[in-house]
């Protein structure tokens, strides 16, 4: 079974009909944004991982 991380960060530029976003979401948010992006509503253009808040400094 493959983990996922639900506290992770993204860092996603996308395209819409008029305009261009930087959006900083979790994991939640960054599956909606790839639903989106199947169903033509978006284009992802570049995404990042940031980083996790579960993660340790």
């Amino acid at each position: 079974m493959r983990s996922v991380d639900s506290n992770a960060i993204f860092m996603v530029d996308y395209e819409t009909d008029t305009s261009v976003v930087r959006e900083y979401v979790t994991t939640i948010d960054y599956n909606k944004l790839l639903s989106d992006e199947r169903n033509g509503m978006i284009r992802i253009m570049n995404h990042t991982r940031i980083g996790s808040s579960a993660e340790k400094a």
